[in-house]
């Protein structure tokens, strides 16, 4: 084709198309084409450090990913944060925002204070983790008169490492929760509670009959938000495993999480193949968790 016939061809192509070509090229050239590439060398042998002799292996990475111990743990741990954690931020999102949309003095305060773990480094609340939860330290004495817990050191014991990492997250990500309910209890017509009112509902009646169901799409939006980042934790187990020179994912693998899995077989171990299966593999797991969620709440309202 000369470039004759390219400048008609290109004549006729709709104005719109033409402006967000450039969009479109620099999303398939940083985005779409390295998770195509990811994808093929999930299917290989691949060693980082000697690229030239990767050569096909099937199904064979997504075989020895389930066959490994600490890949297994990693499943398990993620699993035991899904459980756990995003529940627990949601309704401490959820009762948070309701408490600060009321009339409460220092709103705006309170509201500073819960969202600033948020944006709150990892390598800061580890330095902090450090110190409150080691022998002798304020948290530790304090949850063993409370819970009869031992006196050690959270991050290097298990399972307290891991239940360690879910407080912390929980911590860190509530803030944000809490931000968006509140968001979505603006939206809300005050006409609703004026005739619940009027109906004589009681305030517990309203936030059953009214609230919940009207933060709805919002109570999906902080779910999948929480699966995927949950999914995806990395920073807060590796510090919280760091700490003292603890070996990342440790102590035996109790902090170990599917992503801690992918970043080290990739930049450890140069095993870029079973990294970039393990990738696929908690995409998978978000995208039907995600779509489970979706099932379930198009269910509810039905």
């Amino acid at each position: 084709m000369n470039m004759t016939s390219l400048t008609r061809v290109w004549g006729r192509v709709p104005p719109g198309y033409k402006l967000i070509l450039p969009a479109l090229l620099i999303l398939g050239l940083f985005q779409v084409y390295p998770i195509i590439d990811a994808l093929a060398i999930s299917f290989k042998h691949f060693d980082f450090l000697n690229p030239s002799a990767a050569h096909w292996a099937g199904l064979q990475n997504y075989l020895t990913l389930f066959r490994q111990i600490s890949f297994r743990a990693a499943i398990r741990n993620t699993a035991l944060l899904l459980i756990f954690v995003v529940p627990s931020q949601t309704i401490l999102g959820f009762v948070l925002a309701l408490l600060l949309n009321s009339r409460i003095r220092g709103r705006g305060f309170f509201r500073t204070i819960y969202f600033l773990p948020y944006v709150s480094p990892p390598v800061a609340i580890a330095a902090i983790v450090s110190y409150l939860f080691t022998i002798n330290a304020p948290a530790t004495l304090a949850l063993m008169k409370i819970f009869h817990t031992p006196d050690v050191p959270w991050y290097a014991t298990s399972p307290y490492a891991l239940v360690l990492v879910a407080l912390i997250t929980i911590w860190m990500q509530t803030g944000l929760y809490m931000v968006l309910y509140l968001s979505g209890l603006q939206t809300i017509p005050r006409e609703l509670y004026e005739a619940g009112a009027i109906d004589g509902a009681s305030s517990w009646q309203m936030v059953r009959h009214v609230t919940v169901p009207m933060l709805r799409p919002t109570t999906f939006l902080v779910t999948v938000m929480g699966i995927i980042a949950t999914l995806q934790i990395f920073d807060v187990p590796y510090m919280v495993s760091s700490i003292g020179g603890g070996v990342p994912g440790g102590p035996g693998n109790s902090t170990m999480t599917m992503v801690m899995y992918l970043y080290t077989e990739a930049f450890t171990n140069f095993n870029m193949g079973l990294a970039s299966a393990a990738a696929f593999v908690i995409f998978g797991a978000i995208f039907v968790l995600t779509l489970l969620q979706y099932k379930f709440l198009n269910s509810d309202q039905t």
